[in-house]
């Protein structure tokens, strides 16, 4: 059995629900010397080299013998990493070693049958970041036989960061179920999922196609939902994906490769990723397109292998673009060649906090400030803190340049910067030495005074503008007031830079003029940013809240 592209995930369920389809091709480990876990679990899985997809896990309950076989199913021709563990814990869930016991091995370029891969206990251990599994059955979907299905998890955790998907190109019954290996310990996520009822391979709003959001809190091991077809509708937002599909990648095997993509209307970076090129041919995929959008791709093969980006021939770098993206995932494919391009790699900067138990609920915005220079270079927002523990993620740092990491969380309520104690703020300093940085962030009293800005910053045509009302429902009006006529262009993008409405284009008059934004129901409840470009004033963006 063959998989094009789009219909992989189908591929992979299939096989799931019936291994057979492969024609045995096996992963046979063969376990000895497993004394030290007599008694333990021990789980395990497949993880394709060319994409970094789980095709297969099993698990054992309890080691009953210190010499045992395990297996698992691949295809043929398929290269895989092995991760598997043993819970020397005891609490039933992984944990890094030497908490739990953990290892990797390989099985490459699959023959028919079986492949026996040796392994003989060692304290050679490597940490698997381990997945859990939600298991998610769908009952009563018989309006929607043949359908396309798309599945996702949304990390709430990761401030809305897509953590897998799956796409189903037919659904296959009435009742059926699938497993998605996304999940960390600790986090909670939304369950999004939506059937193409309209039958044009993409996305649309309900009631074109129907869309359902679930919730997945404080995951604690392998979980479990259900659902049941009804009308309780929710526009998720759902984006396309693009994969890039890199073939001839062998000057680079066993190097680290990182992309990104960018959203060339608005600046903004919609996604990125890093792997180690492990094959020759390699999917690389970022979710976050939106149908009419323009979009660039940017990656690099760290050829040096110093572990940042230096600009070609140091490394190997390129970038893919293209206009007016038609909608459904994109498919991009790549052969290695020497048509390099200096990307200018920035780097992401990631801030874990934990205890912000006394600011549930309210506003949280940050800013990343390069110290030498006065410019920010990077900024986040969100409407609310959900969760005491949360991670924000904001690219734009360079190697080598000093950074004032400011924050706030909205105290007073009041929807604006307001210096301690009437808002707690803080500040963190930082070198970027390495590439990406993450730091640490328990909240404490040592606040600071932050200075944080006014959010948007007029041009000199712009006498006044106000949104009314901010937050919004599903309209929101403009009044601005002008020294001169100008020619308006209005783009509205959520947090993460993607186009959530139709490009508006008018003429406004000198003096006041008002606009109404109506249709914007659909839209996930979050901060919204409005690009005001003006020709010849200027361009500004104004904060808007859902």
């Amino acid at each position: 059995m063959t998989c094009s592209f789009t219909l992989r995930a189908m591929c992979l369920l299939l096989i799931a629900m019936n291994p057979l389809l492969l024609g045995g091709q096996n992963v046979v480990l063969n376990f000895t010397g497993m004394t030290p876990h007599l008694g333990q679990k021990l789980e395990a899985r497949l993880i394709d080299k060319r994409d970094l997809q789980e095709v297969d896990r099993a698990v054992i309950p309890s080691i009953v013998s210190a010499n045992f076989e395990l297996t698992l199913v691949g295809e043929t021709g398929g290269s895989y990493f092995i991760d598997f563990y043993a819970d020397l814990s005891g609490n039933g869930v992984y944990d890094a070693p030497p908490v739990d016991h953990a290892w990797r091995e390989e099985a490459d370029n699959l023959a028919s049958g079986d492949n026996t891969v040796d392994f003989a206990h060692n304290t050679s251990f490597t940490d698997v970041r381990w997945r859990h599994t939600l298991t998610f059955s769908l009952l009563d979907m018989t309006p929607h036989l043949g359908q396309l299905l798309g599945v996702r998890l949304i990390d709430r955790t990761r401030t809305g960061k897509e953590a897998g998907r799956l796409v189903i190109a037919g659904v296959p019954s009435a009742d059926f179920s699938i497993d998605l290996p996304f999940l960390e310990l600790g986090h909670s996520y939304y369950l999004d999922f939506f059937a193409d009822l309209s039958g044009n391979g993409l996305y649309d709003a309900p009631p074109v196609d129907h869309a359902w959001r679930l919730e997945i809190d404080a995951v604690d091991g392998d979980e479990t939902a259900s659902f049941s077809h009804g009308t309780n509708f929710t526009d998720i937002g759902w984006t396309d994906q693009v994969t890039v599909a890199m073939t001839d990648m062998n000057p680079h095997v066993g190097q680290l490769l990182e992309l990104r993509v960018i959203d060339k209307d608005s600046g903004k970076e919609i996604g990125r990723t890093r792997r180690t090129v492990d094959v020759a041919a390699i999917d690389v995929s970022v979710p976050g397109l939106q149908a009419g959008g323009n979009y660039q791709v940017d990656f690099y093969a760290d050829l040096n292998g110093n572990g940042t980006y230096n600009a070609p021939g140091a490394d190997h770098a390129w970038r893919l673009d293209w206009e007016g993206h038609p909608g459904g995932d994109a498919l991009l494919p790549f052969a290695h060649n020497t048509s390099f391009v200096d990307v200018d790699w920035e780097y992401l900067f990631t801030l874990h906090f934990t205890d912000m138990n006394p600011h549930l609920g309210q506003l949280l915005a940050l800013r990343l400030v390069n110290s030498g220079t006065g410019q920010e270079v990077g900024s986040f927002s969100m409407p609310a803190i959900m969760f005491p523990e949360f991670y924000v993620e904001v690219p734009g740092i360079r190697l080598d340049e000093n950074y004032d990491a400011d924050f706030y969380a909205d105290l007073n309520g009041n929807g604006a910067y307001d210096a301690p104690p009437a808002d707690h703020a803080w500040r963190l300093n930082f070198d970027d030495e390495t590439g990406d940085v993450e730091l640490e962030f328990a909240h404490n009293t040592n606040f600071t005074d932050i200075e944080f800005p006014a959010s948007v910053h007029l041009p000199s045509a712009v006498e006044s503008f106000s949104a009314f009302p901010n937050p919004f429902d599903d309209r929101v009006g403009l009044q601005f007031g002008l020294t001169q006529a100008q020619e308006v262009r209005l783009q509205l993008f959520d947090q993460y830079g993607r186009t959530v409405m139709p490009i508006r284009e008018l003429h406004a008059l000198s003096g006041q003029n008002t606009v109404e934004l109506d249709g914007l129901g659909q839209l996930p409840p979050g901060i919204y940013w409005l690009r005001v470009e003006l020709a010849p004033a200027g361009l500004f963006v104004y904060p808007l809240v859902k």
